[in-house]
């Protein structure tokens, strides 16, 4: 099967300036997003397994 010009991929445009900042708001949001679950999940863990975490010998 011949592709013709119209079943080609164009390659991606440049990403203006506005779209690069939404993007990088975005990647901030989300990084935020992950590393208080990883904090929020860390509590919790201590919270569950009590103060006894500490009191363990070396």
């Amino acid at each position: 099967m011949s592709q013709g010009p119209q079943d080609r991929k164009q390659p991606p445009a440049a990403f203006s300036p506005e779209d690069m900042a939404r993007r990088n708001r975005r990647s901030i949001a989300l990084a935020l997003v992950l590393g208080g679950l990883v904090v929020f999940f860390f509590i919790v863990t201590l919270a569950k397994t009590g103060p006894a975490i500490l009191n363990r010998p070396l």
